[in-house]
């Protein structure tokens, strides 16, 4: 069901600009993901099956019948379960840890500060070079590090992240990476959701500013400074060029809001493909007894129950009972150490108006209970709750031996014959009901397919979308020709891994994601453009075109790759 969500997201609404909406569409499917599986339609089928008891074999008719089950030959085996939930949980933990240590981090930055409140909002002005981020009511930001304007765009934006509390929808996807980290389109789908809440800043932030080239700047600016804590709202969280793109896009036309609702005929049909359970109860109804059947028909009902008895079985015989009009009941259920009954009390009550209630107790557990009902046509009969011991089943043993030379009804064989019959007939009438269930199935299928010719139509939507993109890249590329005339010259280039880079001249700044910007001062950088080092690093890449780079490699002075280190080499290599 998060693959419905994160894919209805991915090729319907991502490139539109409801971006309020999309965000509680994502966090909808969040909680569908856990709540839906949890939900069951259950069908239930009654089969009714009668039994004829004929009556037994008088030779050893009271000795118990005995089978003897051997012991299975077990051999021991890796348990690959456990493995995994071991590996699971270890996962977990880590990133569990890694979380608290984050706070802990946070907290630690934000211990002995000067707090300036405004509006329930708490402003800290910090002296560190890190991007300005906020954490719930919490806005945390280096004011020497831009102008009086810049700093206005940045904290409007942050502002609006701590009063729509996207605090809470960060925490929200994170939790759900740690507890289905292995699930990989969990990842993606928190990625989503974090990108989704800076388009929401953004365009509310740009309502309230004049100048919008100003605030783009200022998306440039901060790129040169994005160190920043993972649990938190910071500036510069998703893709620059794609967050620059969405604040050029023409606001999405409000009669696209019916993709919406193209994600409810794919719930109908996963409740009606994966949350139906249908559940095949039998009614088991003893007709006639032993060899001593009149010609009047005979309704025999016994159940038995000892002190091994589960709560499971209860359940189960409450319910056949019902199918024979009996309601009864267990209370008062005590059991000793090794889960024997010692105590119950069993009450009944059956149609004929005919009701009883008897307590059974026995401190080595109770003795074997039969409940029993023999009734003929007119209702007349006995019922009763008994001990079964061995008089008593001496007694019914004595009593089979009487009747086993009496002639057997041939007219209540021949009723049997025709209950059985009508048996049948209600298993067909459940196997009609199963197939009207999958011809349900089949309608549902059909409304996928509608659903997927919807979607065809929406890839036509997609197809225009993509039309408005490019005329947002020709606007964008005459922001780039303006920033090219300022004075600090930015420029951005991207390389086969997908890396934004950003080079400003004027400033002599190289900066790559992940790590410290890197000042290219002769003799502090070493720089090799494909395998030749360069002794002027800022006037070859100042020469070089940017666009051509195929990867760019970067090592710390101890010649290691490692994320968030001072870069002390870098590595170029071109197409």
């Amino acid at each position: 069901m998060l693959a419905t969500f994160f894919l209805a997201y991915h090729f319907l609404l991502r490139k539109e600009t409801f971006f309020t909406s999309n965000r509680w569409f994502l966090l909808s499917g969040l909680a569908t993901s856990i709540l839906l599986p949890l939900f069951f339609i259950k069908k239930i089928v009654y089969v009714e099956r009668p039994k004829i008891t004929l009556p037994i074999s008088p030779k050893n008719n009271d000795l118990p019948i005995i089978i003897d089950k051997a012991t299975p030959i077990t051999t021991e085996s890796i348990d690959w379960l456990q493995i995994l939930f071991i590996v699971y949980g270890i996962v977990a933990i880590i990133l569990i840890i890694k979380v608290i240590i984050d706070l802990f981090s946070l907290a630690k930055l934000l211990r002995k500060q000067t707090v300036h409140k405004q509006e329930d909002l708490s402003y800290i002005n910090i002296n560190q070079d890190i991007a300005p981020f906020s954490f719930f009511n919490y806005i945390v930001f280096n004011s020497s590090l831009y102008s009086q304007e810049e700093l206005e765009s940045i904290l409007l934006h942050e502002k609006i992240h701590s009063q729509e509390k996207h605090s809470i929808d960060v925490l929200i996807a994170k939790l759900f990476t740690i507890v289905f980290w292995f699930n990989p389109l969990v990842w993606f789908y928190q990625k989503a959701i974090i990108q989704n809440l800076e388009y929401i800043a953004d365009s509310k932030a740009i309502q309230n500013i004049e100048d919008k080239k100003c605030y783009q700047m200022a998306l440039l600016k901060v790129v040169s400074h994005q160190n920043c804590l993972p649990i938190t709202n910071h500036f510069y969280q998703s893709l620059i060029k794609k967050r620059i793109v969405m604040l050029n896009k023409n606001q999405s036309n409000k009669r696209s809001i019916w993709k919406y609702t193209l994600i409810l005929p794919v719930v109908i049909a996963f409740v009606f493909l994966f949350q139906i359970k249908v559940v095949a109860q039998e009614k088991l109804i003893q007709l006639s007894e032993g060899s001593s059947i009149s010609t009047s028909t005979r309704e025999v009902t016994e159940m038995y129950w000892t002190k091994n008895s589960t709560d499971e079985e209860f359940k189960n015989d409450i319910e056949a009972l019902k199918s024979s009009d009996i309601i009864i009941s267990f209370n008062g259920i005590k059991r000793n150490d090794k889960h024997e009954i010692i105590e119950i009390t069993i009450s009944y009550e059956d149609k004929l108006g005919n009701k009883n209630s008897k307590k059974f107790n026995k401190k080595n557990g109770i003795d074997p209970i039969n409940f029993k009902r023999d009734i003929d046509q007119n209702g007349k009969g006995e019922i009763g709750l008994y001990i079964v011991s061995n008089s008593k089943l001496l007694k019914n043993n004595n009593k089979i031996n009487r009747d086993i030379d009496k002639s057997i009804d041939l007219d209540a064989i021949e009723q049997s014959k025709r209950d059985i019959e009508q048996s049948k007939r209600d298993i067909e009438q459940s196997k009609r009901d199963i197939e009207q269930s999958k011809r349900d199935v089949e309608q549902s299928k059909l409304d996928i397919e509608q659903s997927k010719r919807d979607l065809e139509q929406a890839k036509l939507d997609i197809e225009q979308s993509k039309r408005d993109i490019e005329q947002s890249k020709i606007d964008l590329e005459k922001s780039r020709l303006f920033q090219e005339q300022n004075k600090k010259k930015i420029v951005i280039f991207s390389n086969d891994n997908g890396d934004d880079i950003v080079f400003i001249p004027a400033e002599k700044i190289l900066k790559l994601p992940g790590y410290p910007s890197a000042r290219l001062n002769d003799g502090e950088l070493v720089l090799i453009v494909n395998g030749v080092e360069k002794t002027n690093p800022l006037e070859t890449l100042n020469q070089m075109n940017l666009q051509n780079v195929k990867s760019v490699r970067v090592y710390d002075e101890n010649g290691k790759e490692t994320p968030g280190t001072q870069i002390k080499k870098i590595v170029i290599t071109t197409k």
